[in-house]
C-alpha cells in the first residue's frame, strides 16, 4: 500500500478535474499555412484586428488622395479666373493703397462656394481641414506663375508687322494701343495670324485673328477694374459684322457678374492676356461641364 505524505492519503482525481483537463486539451494551436508558426486563438483575433486597422488606413489614404486630386483639378480650370480676381482685388485705390483683405475674402468665397462645395458633393469634406492650408499655397504657387507667364512671354517667335514694334512685355503703364500690340503678338505665339485693326474704324473689334479657316475678333480692354457688359455687346456685335467664328474679350482685370452672365448667353469668350499665347481653337469649343450629373 502507498505511503500517505503527511499522515494523508492521495486524492483520487474527481469530475471537476477531468473537465478541466479535457479543456485545456481541446485548446490547440493552429499553424499558419506554409510555416510552422503557431497562432493561438487570441493571436489570431490580435492578427484580424490589426488587420482591419491597416484596411481602415489604407482606404482613408485612398480617398485623402482624391480629395487633393480633386481640390488640384479644380484650381487647374479656374486658374485664370484666379488671377483675374487677384489683380482686381489687390488693385490700389485712388490713394494707392492695396487692400488685402479683398483678396482674402476672395479666396474664402472661392474655397467656400467652389472647393468646399464639390468636396462635400463627393463626401470627401471631412479632408478640407487637414488640405486647406496645402490648397491656399497651390493657388498662390498657380496664380504666381501665370502672372509671371504673362508678364514674360517665353520664346516668342519673330514677326513681320507692319503695325511698329511688337510689345513682348506687359506693364500696367502701357496704353491701349500698346496692350492691343501685346495681345497681338501673344496670339501670333500660339499660331494665329493677328492683326490689329486701324484705330477709330475697328467697329468694337481691337484683333482680328485667324488660323486654319478660322476667324477670331477680339476686343482688348485695359482696366484697373473689372470689365462690364458693354464690350461683351460689342465684341458680339463686331463678331457678326465681321462673319467670324468666335468673339472674346481680353483684359488685365477681371470681369463683372453681367459681363459673365451675358458672354454665357451669346458664347463671347472673356480671357485673360496671359491666356493668348497658348490659345487654340480646341480652347473656343464649348467644354462639357465634368461635374454634371
Amino acid at each position: 500500500m502507498a505511503g500517505k505524505p503527511n499522515g494523508g492519503s492521495f486524492s483520487h482525481p474527481g469530475p471537476l478535474s477531468h473537465a478541466i483537463h479535457h479543456k485545456i486539451g481541446a485548446i490547440t494551436p493552429s499553424f499558419l499555412p506554409g510555416h510552422g508558426i503557431a497562432i493561438l486563438p487570441a493571436d489570431f483575433l490580435l492578427l484580424v484586428f490589426f488587420l482591419i486597422l491597416w484596411l481602415q488606413y489604407r482606404h482613408r489614404v485612398k480617398r485623402r488622395r482624391k480629395a487633393w486630386q480633386l481640390l488640384c483639378h479644380l484650381i487647374a480650370r479656374h486658374q485664370y479666373t484666379l488671377v483675374q480676381r487677384q489683380q482686381t482685388c489687390l488693385t490700389e485705390d485712388h490713394y494707392g493703397i492695396v487692400d488685402q483683405k479683398r483678396w482674402q475674402k476672395e479666396l474664402d468665397y472661392f474655397c467656400q462656394s467652389i472647393l468646399l462645395t464639390c468636396l462635400m458633393q463627393e463626401n470627401l469634406a471631412e479632408f478640407w481641414p487637414s488640405l486647406r492650408q496645402r490648397t491656399l499655397q497651390r493657388i498662390k504657387r498657380v496664380v504666381k506663375i501665370l502672372l509671371k507667364q504673362s508678364q514674360t512671354p517665353p520664346h516668342l517667335p519673330p514677326t513681320n508687322t507692319v503695325e511698329g514694334n511688337t510689345i513682348r512685355r506687359f506693364s500696367a503703364n502701357m496704353n491701349p494701343l500698346d496692350y492691343e500690340r501685346f495681345c497681338a503678338s501673344l496670339l501670333r505665339q500660339a499660331g494665329w495670324q493677328a492683326r490689329s485693326t486701324p484705330p477709330g474704324a475697328d467697329q468694337g473689334t481691337d484683333i482680328i485673328a485667324e488660323q486654319g479657316g478660322i476667324r477670331l475678333v477680339v476686343q482688348c480692354k485695359l482696366y484697373s477694374r473689372p470689365v462690364g457688359n458693354k464690350a461683351v455687346q460689342e465684341i458680339f456685335t463686331a463678331r457678326q459684322h465681321r462673319h467670324a467664328h468666335y468673339a472674346a474679350v481680353v483684359s488685365n482685370a477681371g470681369y463683372t457678374r453681367p459681363a459673365r452672365q451675358l458672354a454665357h448667353a451669346t458664347g463671347v469668350h472673356l480671357l485673360h492676356h496671359s491666356q493668348l499665347s497658348t490659345l487654340s481653337i480646341t480652347d473656343l469649343q464649348p467644354q462639357p461641364d465634368l461635374f454634371q450629373s
